[in-house]
């Protein structure tokens, strides 16, 4: 009896710190919304699909909670952060997912596929960690194991730059992608195929829509990519 009443405070509670602090969100973590298809994404994100994005910091977790509120996606977290206990009660009242990085962990995909299933989308750090030189990491594959078990859409999100409180942060939205992720061969290596297109449309995004002060070395990869596909 007790521990139904805690709960049920605790529920009360976090739906109370959800509606206060989303406006706090904004002003601590303003941003600039750049859509590259809007109606077509927007489309999209009311449906069930995975978003993805690159990581650029710790921050970009609670960026991301108020920045794609409105349609309700999960996220996956460290199991180590799900788990302490004095803000454990906060993230099992919310849409996280905990991941044990530690070891090879597949609860994950079936807690995924589960929401996933019942109509909701979640957001994906394929990097899987943030990296310390600016550059993106290699994008795991996990999330597009995902996508295909479920059979959904892909969203592509290009964070431009690292996510800082009172910082100005340009967000640009990419058109829906729809892959075929069943295509023959080795299924691990289909999906690290697609992981890649994945990688490359974040930093396209941020060579067609980014601000020009925070040019990558990323970028100017892919432009030297691009130059020389135009000459052959």
């Amino acid at each position: 009896m007790w521990s139904k009443f805690v709960d049920m405070v605790q529920t009360v509670t976090v739906a109370f710190l959800y509606v206060t602090v989303l406006p706090v969100l904004h002003l601590i973590y303003p941003r600039k919304m750049v859509w590259e298809d809007k109606k077509a994404s927007k489309e999209i994100l009311k449906q069930k699909c995975v978003i993805y994005s690159n990581h650029t910091g710790y921050s970009d977790g609670l960026f991301v909670f108020g920045l794609f509120a409105k349609y309700h996606p999960y996220t996956f977290i460290g199991k180590d952060w799900y788990e302490k206990k004095a803000i454990n009660w906060i993230f099992s009242h919310q849409r996280f997912i905990p991941i044990d990085r530690t070891q090879m962990d597949t609860s994950w995909l079936v807690k995924g596929k589960k929401v996933t299933d019942e109509g909701s989308s979640i957001y994906f750090f394929p990097e899987g960690h943030t990296s310390k030189d600016g550059l993106m990491l290699e994008f795991q594959p996990g999330f597009l194991m995902l996508a295909k078990q479920c059979d959904t859409p892909l969203i592509p999100v290009c964070l431009d730059r690292k996510i800082e409180p009172f910082k100005l942060s340009r967000v640009i939205i990419g058109k829906p992608q729809f892959m075929d992720l069943k295509e023959e061969g080795r299924p691990s290596l289909v999906l690290k195929k697609y992981a890649a297109i994945c990688k490359e449309s974040v930093i396209d995004l941020k060579d067609r829509f980014g601000d020009p002060k925070f040019v990558t070395d990323d970028v100017l990869k892919l432009r030297e990519k691009k130059a020389a596909l135009e000459t052959t």
